[in-house]
């Protein structure tokens, strides 16, 4: 039974504050609590009183340092208590969206983290393909094919916003070429939204429609090196099983250091990353792969 199920969403918060510094500086006090939230001491004690009645095995008060400790037993309620939190926190501050006071790391490392240089997204540009996906309206644009290498005129009806871990694109269905693609936000230039189309939009197949990618240590390594590939990605029976969607998929092979655009002597994907893994189920892959292109 979850304690917590009912908690306003301001006590929840708090209470996953407490969890994160359980979890990761190893204890939490009413200082903390006060400075993150601004609220009342009275305010933090209650919800250290209550977090414990709520999960008596998850911290105990140590009075030496005036604050409540993680106990051995700790196991997190409200957070996952994974390390992709931590980093969320990390890179939210380096990239600027968050101040030091705003994250909740307080023993800060030092941290650096790299950018793809991109021009910045213009937010009217954005702002009007938000509109013309939540409407479920038209948009016209002109947008720089770089394929083609011209400045067209497009009609699109967009769907969703998509990111392939560097670019934000837009996914929308081209009245031109009668198909949903992928366009990147920055080579779209005065968009302006129309009334919604008359003609019926397709249903988005791939969009839809499942694919698991399975990927091994490549053959080429030995057995020490494969064993590590084989821990780090936490493959279960040699094997590494990535869900994806078969709109997602060109995005997920490049995310594990595959280029699709490139095939060595036996006309399957290179990855000359330092990945240095395989595709399993290749046949499948490159079947979607030749659906999407």
């Amino acid at each position: 039974m979850n304690p917590f199920k009912d908690l306003k969403t301001s006590i929840k918060r708090r209470f996953e504050f407490i969890e994160f510094c359980l979890n990761w500086s190893g204890h939490v006090g009413r200082p903390q609590l006060q400075n993150q939230f601004g609220i009342s001491p009275q305010q933090a004690t209650n919800d250290l009183t209550n977090y414990l009645d709520g999960c008596p095995g998850n911290m105990q008060y140590d009075p030496r340092e005036r604050a409540y400790v993680t106990s051995p037993g700790f196991k997190p309620k409200l957070i996952s208590g994974e390390a992709s939190e931590y980093f969320m926190h990390l890179e939210m501050f380096s990239r600027g969206f968050r101040t030091k006071e705003e994250i909740w790391i307080k023993e800060l490392p030092e941290v650096s983290t790299v950018s793809v240089s991109s021009r910045p997204l213009d937010k009217r540009i954005v702002r009007t393909v938000v509109q013309a996906i939540t409407t479920s309206s038209a948009l016209h644009c002109v947008y720089a094919s770089i394929s083609s290498g011209i400045d067209s005129e497009r009609t699109l009806v967009p769907t969703a916003l998509v990111s392939d871990g560097h670019r934000w694109h837009v996914r929308a269905y081209d009245f031109e070429k009668k198909r949903f693609s992928d366009f990147v936000l920055t080579r779209m230039a005065t968009p302006k939204v129309l009334a919604k189309p008359d003609q019926a939009i397709p249903p988005d197949d791939d969009w839809d429609e499942e694919i698991t990618v399975k990927l091994s240590a490549a053959t080429t390594l030995n057995e020490w090196r494969r064993k590590q590939l084989e821990h780090e990605y936490e493959m279960e029976c040699g094997t590494l099983e990535v869900p994806t969607t078969k709109a997602m998929l060109f995005y997920v092979l490049r995310q594990y250091g595959f280029n699709p655009y490139d095939r060595d002597d036996d006309g399957m994907m290179r990855n000359v990353s330092s990945f240095q893994l395989e595709v399993l189920n290749s046949k499948e892959v490159e079947e979607c792969l030749r659906r999407r292109s």
